[in-house]
């Protein structure tokens, strides 16, 4: 009995133990935690970024279930919440407000950095008041070469541009993400900002936008810069989902068989009057190479900065090809997610712009973190409930068919031909 005795509180104790390290490393992992990133992390949704979808957006969520917390500057704009609008809930003076976008609030030093259009070159260039701290131009020196002769010389001078709005108000005067993460040191880091490097090819339909080699040259100076702070003891990387497989982009063959007019076109258009918007079979092959050498270059830089990886270019392929369960704890569900925006009794996890997650995307995207963190730290930081997310998300529970409005309607028809025109 004593010796039954002995090894039952042997084993709670160990218990114990194991559960306290587990709760002090998380501690030590989450005491300040950082945030690099781009549209994805900052929260946009819907053609804007706003407090409301900052405050939903996945470093957000996984810092919270850590006991953790991050700052950033609050967006209201620019641009505008498509669900608002065609909801009703955003009138014309709430859409120029919008437009002209701005801070709802703001901190000195924010830790969580992620701007709308982010990647790696840009975390190590752009700044809230430069377009590049990098760049230099010539500019003529007046001087008196002699008491009787005024004259010039070239000089190399700092070319500052002004950033973009997101940059201006989400960064503000705190310099540029990377300098950031230097002024905060982090224990823990968001680090990933490789999505724009290809998913410009999708929005742009075009795949002028690849540069391999400056994506490997950016991508691994960031990192150089972020171990030598020394403060860092995890992070979390994640791959970059198929962009040729998201909701904007969409199927087309040319009434006339045309190869360079077949293939994926923006989802607003009706019809492909250019080359220059589709994406053919040569154009989608070479985009696929490129996300191939990106994805495998931040699984290196996982690997090297002992950082736990999250695929999520498997993740999302999954759930666009057999959905993911979503359930209540009494086992009610709406459906399985699909890998859209959301239709009628079809949960999805895009916003609008069929690019960005809403809140179900950022919950679901939220715990894969979770999952990698755990596994690579040995710890166990509680999942964020996915249905939860969905009760409270305003488009998957009262959704909108964008794709119906922009073809049969006539103001939609409208609409695309606009968007067609300046996209």
């Amino acid at each position: 009995m004593k010796k039954k005795l002995s090894v039952t509180i042997g084993i709670s104790l160990l218990l114990f133990a194991g559960s306290t390290l587990s709760a002090q490393t998380i501690q030590q992992l989450f005491a300040k935690p950082g945030v690099v990133g781009d549209s994805l992390s900052q929260g946009f949704y819907g053609a804007t970024v706003e407090s409301k979808t900052q405050d939903w957006a996945y470093p957000v969520l996984v810092s919270k279930q850590a006991g953790s917390n991050v700052s950033y500057n609050k967006l209201k704009g620019p641009y505008i919440n498509l669900e608002d609008v065609l909801k009703g809930n955003c009138g014309p003076i709430c859409i120029a407000s919008a437009i002209i976008g701005g801070n709802a609030s703001t901190v000195s030093l924010p830790t969580h950095a992620g701007i709308t259009g982010g990647e790696y070159t840009s975390a190590l260039k752009t700044s809230g008041k430069c377009a590049d701290i990098t760049a230099t131009k010539q500019q003529k020196d007046w001087y008196w070469k002699n008491w009787y002769t005024f004259t010039y010389r070239w000089v190399t001078v700092a070319d500052c541009q002004d950033p973009d709005k997101f940059h201006q108000f989400g960064l503000r005067s705190s310099g540029t993400q990377t300098e950031i993460m230097e002024k905060n040191r982090p224990t823990f880091l968001f680090g990933s900002i490789g999505a724009n490097h290809v998913l410009c090819t999708a929005l742009g339909t075009s795949t002028a936008c690849l540069d391999d080699a400056r994506f490997y040259r950016d991508v691994r100076e960031f990192f150089r810069r972020m171990a030598a702070m020394g403060s860092l003891k995890g992070g979390v990387i994640f791959s970059v989902p198929n962009v040729t497989a998201i909701g904007f982009l969409e199927q087309y063959k040319d009434p006339q068989n045309r190869a360079a007019y077949t293939g994926l076109k923006g989802f607003f258009r009706n019809s492909v009057s250019s080359p220059d918007q589709i994406l053919d079979a040569t154009e989608v092959a070479r985009i696929v190479q490129s996300l191939t050498l990106i994805n495998n270059e931040l699984r290196a830089q996982a690997t090297a900065n002992n950082m736990a990886f999250t695929d999520a270019k498997l993740l999302f392929d999954d759930i666009k090809q057999n959905g993911r369960k979503l359930a209540s704890p009494s086992g009610y569900s709406p459906g399985n997610v699909r890998g859209a925006w959301p239709l009628p009794n079809q949960p999805g996890l895009f916003g609008l712009d069929g690019v960005h997650p809403n809140m179900l995307g950022h919950a679901i995207m939220a715990n894969e973190l979770i999952k990698a963190i755990n596994a690579k730290y040995n710890v166990n930081i509680p999942q964020v409930s996915e249905y939860n997310a969905w009760y409270n998300d305003s488009l998957n529970r009262n959704p909108v068919d964008l794709k119906n409005f922009l073809t049969n309607t006539f103001f939609g028809q409208f609409l695309s031909w606009v968007i067609g025109i300046f996209a």
